[in-house]
Formats: structure tokens, C-alpha cells, sequence
């Protein structure tokens, strides 16, 4: 069965039924995306679990579990998207989710920082540049944030708005990835989580939307 084909046309409720109680374990990644996509956040996180436990140094495995149990409402969600910068010391992608959970949970000047730890490793993101604007929009710094906008929307190619409504930025500012190569089960988990289109997937999982 292609599960990956499965995924794109959006059957998660298939990928699941085929793979839940599998022994196969080389598709649990997939499985716990689908289990992400149709809310069931505790099944997604056993298998990050699992995974941690046979990839302890795996980065991407602690941001996705991280995603699980900031949707469960557990207070030390933060620490898996510490430890997967820990891992991953320059990795842009983690510091901007960082940000956004942090900015979430109350803490807006570090999401300012760490927004702008991630642009210092991705100076080229309008999505980063974007959120840092709201965030320093959020803390008064009203000049600071329509720089940021303006940065953003020349990268894009769009007229420059000086504010932004922050519950439908994350479908206006997303930039996507063209891949000639032929796809693989672990291209599309890669891309669901170390890509900028996959920034989208991961405030998507965040909003349980």
C-alpha cells in the first residue's frame, strides 16, 4: 500500500487503520503525523516516544512530540523544542518554533529572540520576518514591527501591510519548496518538519486545525 499517496489525497484515517498495531516500524513516522492530523495527539506522541527511544539524538522526533504535547496542555512542552535545538544549535526551522510557542505560552520577548536567532541563521525567511514583526507589534516596538513587514512582503512580492491579524498570517505567509526528485515516505516526514512549507504544517498541528 502507498501510504505516502495515502497521506497526500489526505486519508489519514486509512494510513491509520492499516498501520496501527503494526510490527513495521519503518512507516511509525507517518503514522504519527496521521494521528496529529486527526487530533489524536496522545497516539501521536507514543510514537514519538518510541522513536525517541530507538533515535535518542534525532532533533526533528522532539519538535514533532513537542507540537503533541503543547495541544495536550502539558506545561514542560517546551522542553522537547529546547532539546531539539540542543541538538540542532543551527537550525533556523526549530528557533522559529521555538518562537512561536513561546510567544503562545505568554513569553513574547523570547519569541522575539529567538525569531531573531532564526533570521541571524536564515536571513532570507519573510515567514520569520513576518512573526517577528508581530511579536515586537505585540511588545509596543510599532517601528521595529513594520520593518519587518516590509522586509517580509518585498521578499514576497507584495504590496507592504503594516499590521497583521494573527490568527490567518500562517496561510498568507508561507513559502513552498518544488522537489523534482522522486518522493519517499522519508522525504515527505523530512519536509513535514525541517522546510519552511513545513512551518505551515507545524502551526496547522499547533491550532489543531
Amino acid at each position: 500500500m502507498n501510504f505516502e499517496h495515502l497521506y497526500e489525497q489526505g486519508d489519514y484515517v486509512a494510513i491509520i487503520n492499516s498501520l496501527e498495531g503494526s510490527p513495521d516500524e519503518n512507516y511509525l513516522s507517518i503514522l504519527a503525523f496521521s494521528y496529529q492530523k486527526t487530533k489524536r495527539w496522545e497516539n501521536a506522541m507514543e510514537c514519538w516516544n518510541h522513536l525517541i527511544k530507538k533515535e535518542p539524538t534525532n532533533a526533528e522526533y522532539y519538535n514533532e512530540r513537542g507540537v503533541c504535547k503543547f495541544n495536550m496542555r502539558f506545561k514542560h512542552a517546551i522542553q522537547d523544542f529546547d532539546r531539539a535545538i540542543e541538538l540542532e544549535p543551527n537550525n533556523a526551522y526549530f528557533y522559529s518554533c521555538r518562537a512561536y510557542i513561546k510567544d503562545k505560552t505568554g513569553d513574547t520577548e523570547g519569541s522575539v529572540e529567538d525569531y531573531t536567532k532564526s533570521l541571524s541563521l536564515d536571513p532570507t525567511d519573510a515567514i520569520t520576518m513576518n512573526n517577528l514583526g508581530l511579536a515586537e507589534q505585540k511588545l509596543g516596538h510599532t517601528a521595529r514591527a513594520r520593518a519587518q513587514f516590509k522586509a517580509s512582503d518585498e521578499l514576497l512580492g507584495i504590496e507592504t501591510i503594516d499590521s497583521r491579524d494573527d490568527e490567518v498570517y500562517s496561510s498568507s505567509f508561507v513559502s513552498h519548496q518544488n522537489d523534482t526528485q522522486p518522493s519517499t515516505i522519508w522525504k515527505e516526514f523530512k519536509k513535514m518538519v525541517s522546510s519552511k512549507a513545513g512551518f505551515k504544517q507545524f502551526w496547522i498541528e499547533l491550532r489543531g486545525k
